[in-house]
């Protein structure tokens, strides 16, 4: 619903404007600048561990390390990635200022090695790298089929809501 909304709304929005230039600078111009938050989300979030199953007693910390990937990337690169770099921090403590996430890093890098946790974080391109080759592993598994022409993989009982 949310997507037909959206769509909908849209190109309503840029009918508005003036003439062709505008709406075509407009649509380029907000694609572009939301691209760069979309790169950041796959970054921390596709080449992680994706949980499936019910709950399991009290372990949300772990399932938290498992599931994002923090980027390594210099002070003065915080503005660009608005935090959002350190996706594990974020998940931990999703009120604390994005101002603060750098701080708290160590310390819960520090957490992790004392609970024997994984603590994931890479460099922009490494992460890059890892995030194409999660998605080019599942679609070599979307792939996949058995005799009878069904494709048995968890991506297809998701979307004929099977499994």
């Amino acid at each position: 619903m949310g997507i037909i909304v959206f769509w909908t709304w849209f190109p309503l929005l840029v009918s508005w404007l003036p003439n062709w230039s505008h709406r075509v600078m407009f649509v380029l111009t907000s694609f572009v600048v939301t691209s760069i938050q979309h790169v950041q989300f796959c970054l921390n979030h596709f080449s992680a561990n994706v949980y499936v199953g019910p709950p399991n007693g009290n372990d949300w910390f772990e399932k938290q390390t498992n599931g994002t990937l923090d980027i390594l990337c210099s002070p003065w690169m915080d503005w660009f990635f608005g935090g959002l770099q350190f996706q594990l921090e974020h998940h931990l403590f999703p009120r604390l200022p994005r101002c603060h996430l750098r701080q708290v890093a160590p310390l819960v890098k520090d957490l992790c090695n004392k609970h024997n946790l994984p603590y994931k974080s890479l460099s922009f391109w490494e992460a890059n790298e890892l995030t194409i080759r999660t998605l080019k592993m599942a679609a070599m598994e979307a792939r996949d089929v058995n005799n009878s022409g069904v494709s048995k993989n968890f991506l297809w009982e998701a979307v004929t809501i099977h499994g």
